[in-house]
C-alpha cells in the first residue's frame, strides 16, 4: 500500500476487532511519536544554555556529577 486511498480501502474491509485493534495501535504510535524521550526534553532545554568560554571538558565534568 503506497497511498491513503488504497490504506482507507484496506482498512474497510477489515472486520471490526481489527479495526479497533489498528485504532488502538494508530493512538499508541501518535502518543510516541508526539511525546519527546526525557533526554531529548533536556536536550532542548539545555541546547544553547552554555555561557562564551565554556569548555567542553568542564560540561562533560557537570555530566559526570564533578563539577
Amino acid at each position: 500500500m503506497s497511498n491513503i486511498a488504497e490504506i482507507e480501502a484496506a482498512i474497510e474491509n477489515l472486520p471490526d476487532p481489527q479495526v479497533d485493534q489498528l485504532a488502538r495501535w494508530i493512538e499508541t504510535h501518535r502518543r510516541r511519536r508526539a511525546t519527546p524521550l526525557p533526554v531529548e526534553k533536556w536536550l532542548q532545554r539545555a541546547r544553547g544554555a552554555a555561557l562564551p568560554g565554556t569548555k567542553t571538558l568542564d560540561v562533560m565534568a557537570l555530566t559526570r556529577g564533578e563539577a
